[in-house]
């Protein structure tokens, strides 16, 4: 705790019993197991209409791969991410022409996104940072990532939200 009783955790400031929950939950998730995730487990299910597919991650490991070197709000430093293209998984799961696209996280946050993002951004589902795969632990096993270093238009309170990590699901709009 702080003079002012408040518990530092990251960038946030909690007082009291909200100071001590924080720091017990992320021990608890520091000294969780790490996930080896199988690559045959459904990772991410994608949604159009009534139809419903699941890819796991060797799905996702068979196409092709793109490195985005990047910063954002949420790591220090550039991070070189790797996955397939957000636009390459869209298109042939023939999703490609929806306007727009819901993307859901694993604790239920959601963000709609226009379809244009991944045809004028190369935007990666991140498997991998720095060259390991990513956890659920370290924001993955999927995380939705801009270059953001390579846009400076992509660092506004737009895009930022965009960034969603722990990737479940999509769905057409």
């Amino acid at each position: 705790p702080n003079r002012e009783g408040a518990t530092a955790v990251g960038r946030f400031q909690l007082r009291g019993r909200d100071g001590a929950w924080a720091i017990m939950l992320l021990a608890l998730v520091a000294l969780a197991p790490a996930a080896g995730a199988d690559p045959t487990d459904p990772a991410l299910v994608v949604v159009r209409g009534p139809r419903a597919v699941e890819l796991t991650l060797g799905d996702l490991d068979a196409l092709p791969k793109m490195t985005v070197v990047t910063e954002n709000d949420f790591v220090d430093g550039k991070v070189t991410y790797r996955g397939p293209l957000v636009r390459d998984v869209l298109g042939r799961l023939a999703l490609d022409r929806a306007e727009k696209v819901r993307f859901l996280a694993a604790n239920d946050y959601y963000i709609d996104i226009p379809i244009n993002d991944f045809l004028t951004y190369d935007v990666i589902l991140a498997m991998e940072a720095d060259g390991h795969r990513l956890s659920l632990r370290d924001m993955g096993p999927l995380w939705l990532m801009y270059p953001i270093s390579a846009n400076p238009e992509l660092r506004s309170p737009i895009y930022i939200p965009r960034l969603i990590w722990q990737l479940v699901r999509i769905e057409t709009l």
